[in-house]
């Protein structure tokens, strides 16, 4: 068999790696336009929060508490509580009767100032202990502070 050598034209050589060079031009000029147009340059460090300072204490304590109503209702039937807490007694709180007319009830409060007036068989009477004392909506009513 006899070998047959191919030559390669120069020329068609010089052309091929004029294309090529031609080729990576044109893509490192796109690449480069395109890092410009997204700007990847590193920006300023991101800011980290700082811890905020512990606000004033406030006049109250938030936690909630259980707070005793009572009276001393000779001969009475029925004792409410009726107060701001509870709509005025649109969700009436029935004192519990004892012995020789007392009548007591707990009731849960957060921290805060509460109106209220007991109901004796259905007439307003003031607490005849708290001598802390309002008036709100033209009539007299009692005044408890929780702290």
């Amino acid at each position: 068999m006899s070998e047959q050598k191919e030559e390669t034209n120069p020329v068609s050589m010089i052309l091929a790696l004029i294309i090529l060079a031609a080729c990576l031009v044109v893509l490192f000029n796109a690449g480069k336009d395109y890092y410009e147009t997204v700007n990847l340059k590193p920006g300023p460090p991101a800011a980290v929060p700082q811890p905020q300072k512990p606000q004033s204490p406030t006049p109250y304590d938030t936690e909630i508490k259980f707070r005793k109503f009572f009276i001393t209702a000779p001969g009475a039937k029925q004792v409410e509580l009726a107060a701001d807490f509870n709509n005025w007694g649109a969700a009436p709180i029935v004192l519990t009767p004892y012995t020789k007319g007392y009548f007591d009830t707990s009731v849960a409060l957060a921290a805060g100032e509460y109106k209220y007036v007991f109901l004796v068989d259905g007439k307003e009477t003031l607490d005849p202990i708290n001598q802390d004392i309002a008036d709100f909506n033209g009539r007299k009513v009692c005044v408890k502070t929780v702290k």
